[in-house]
């Protein structure tokens, strides 16, 4: 299934499920923001690249819609 596809299937869903527009957008966000900042092990500079925005603008993303920090693996022992 191709991106489009699966935009598609998710967005079907919510507008039956009678989502408001805002509340999946701010869900969509905060996931991929998350995401990002995952996959770059919390490197906050190369996800704000991953992300085309400034690192700047990725803090306050982050503050704003409540993302949580990710741990290190040194945290967890």
């Amino acid at each position: 299934m191709t991106i489009d596809g699966q935009l598609q299937r998710i967005i079907d869903e919510l507008v039956s499920k009678g989502v408001p527009l805002e509340a999946a957008k701010r869900e969509f966000e905060k996931k991929y923001v998350s995401a990002a900042v995952t996959r770059s092990l919390g490197n906050m500079g190369r996800a704000a690249k991953t992300l085309g925005i400034h690192r700047n603008t990725l803090r306050t993303k982050i503050s704003i819609l409540n993302v949580k920090p990710l741990r290190s693996r040194r945290d967890d022992t």
